[in-house]
């Protein structure tokens, strides 16, 4: 009787020392601590969390492939050259660097090498343009009878098809040559200038006003609309950042997810170190605080950090970690912190036209596939998945 009595005792105080160490090496291996077999210690890594779209990537890391993507790795901590790659995709690469205990994230968009195309319109295209909301884009259709305007959808459909039948709003007979189609910042309107005429066609119920007369004003409407929208977003940044923003930059476009600001220098000035408090796992590229007058930048509003881009034209893809342009007859995708510059798409292009879809599945381009059969460019899908 006594020895059982002993035995729970004994149980029940190894039971009070097992499990509280349990829990404790639960907790240290959950951060990333890992055996040191040479210094017969457990010892701190940093926590590699891989993952692509599409998924079922391989991951190298300093050229050795160590796993498949959507899995985390456990690293010493240092610096790493970490590459994802698939067959038949364009691979991705990026220095990393990985602190102890702290996550960092590979996250790659991998995009194909042969893109297919499907053509948008056969009948020709001119003048087209994002609205931007990034829901379509209008374009305009020269007739005898005049200039006839459409927009296409960019949304999937039902059946999760991107390609989508263009939409014909109004013909303007009293314009024969169209200058261009602006969108209102609503993305309800459409404004088709010419030379000594404009028109206003409202999509919501395709009723089209002559707007000649009222052009200055409305224009002006729409630019305080504008910065009205813009005002809050700004606001929400630190004082000193707004400063800057406000006296140096121009051509202010935010992200999607409205937490990255893409902007043109129009001034020098240097911002501030530390305006918010570092975020674990933050991007460790290298950045640019100090502005150059006419160099294009991201500023990150929720990392503190702020990248400077080669070139210009860039503007937003759907996902608000990837920027997108047209140039060359070329078509460039390319992360937010300038890395991985990807060409999706190397051919013909008729301007630097490009839309991406909001799902991110593909973009549309205008071009004249075969100039021998027609004198007049057309709208095509790319699709970039």
């Amino acid at each position: 009787m006594h020895s059982v009595v002993r035995t729970r005792i004994l149980l029940f105080l190894l039971s009070l020392i097992v499990v509280p160490i349990a829990t404790y090496s639960v907790i240290l291996f959950a951060r990333g601590y890992r055996p040191d077999i040479s210094q017969k210690t457990l010892s701190p890594t940093g926590l590699l969390v891989a993952t692509s779209s599409p998924d079922g990537a391989q991951i190298l890391v300093d050229g050795k492939v160590t796993s498949a993507t959507n899995t985390t790795l456990n690293l010493s901590p240092g610096t790493y050259e970490v590459e994802i790659k698939k067959d038949s995709f364009q691979p991705w690469k990026k220095t990393l660097v990985l602190q102890a205990e702290i996550v960092t994230r590979a996250a790659a968009v991998l995009f194909p090498n042969v893109p297919s195309l499907k053509a948008i319109t056969t009948s020709g295209a001119a003048f087209p343009i994002l609205a931007p909301d990034g829901s379509k884009v209008a374009f305009l259709q020269s007739l005898p009878q005049g200039s006839k305007i459409y927009t296409v959808e960019l949304s999937e459909s039902p059946l999760g098809l991107i390609n989508r039948e263009p939409k014909s709003l109004t013909t303007l007979s009293a314009i024969r040559k169209v200058g261009r189609l602006t969108w209102s910042p609503d993305s309800r309107y459409i404004l088709a200038t010419a030379t000594s005429s404009a028109f206003l066609v409202d999509t919501s119920n395709l009723q089209s006003t002559d707007a000649s007369l009222q052009l200055p004003v409305l224009l002006k409407t729409w630019q305080t609309q504008k910065e009205s929208q813009d005002k809050p977003r700004l606001e929400a940044l630190p004082q000193k950042l707004q400063d800057i923003l406000t006296s140096s930059a121009a051509n202010l476009a935010w992200a999607p997810s409205e937490k990255k600001l893409l902007y043109i220098a129009t001034d020098s000035a240097v911002i501030p170190d530390d305006l918010k408090k570092p975020l674990p796992g933050s991007s460790t590229q290298t950045q640019e605080r100090s502005l150059t007058p006419g160099q294009v930048y991201v500023y990150d509003t929720e990392e503190d950090r702020n990248f400077r881009l080669t070139g210009t034209g860039w503007q937003w893809f759907p996902d608000s970690a990837h920027l997108i342009k047209a140039e060359k007859g070329q078509i460039i995708v390319m992360e937010y912190d300038a890395q991985n510059p990807t060409v999706v798409y190397a051919g013909p292009m008729e301007t630097d036209f490009v839309a991406p879809y909001p799902s991110g599945r593909g973009v549309l381009i205008l071009s004249n596939l075969n100039p021998s059969l027609s004198s007049v460019p057309n709208l095509y899908a790319v699709s970039l998945k």
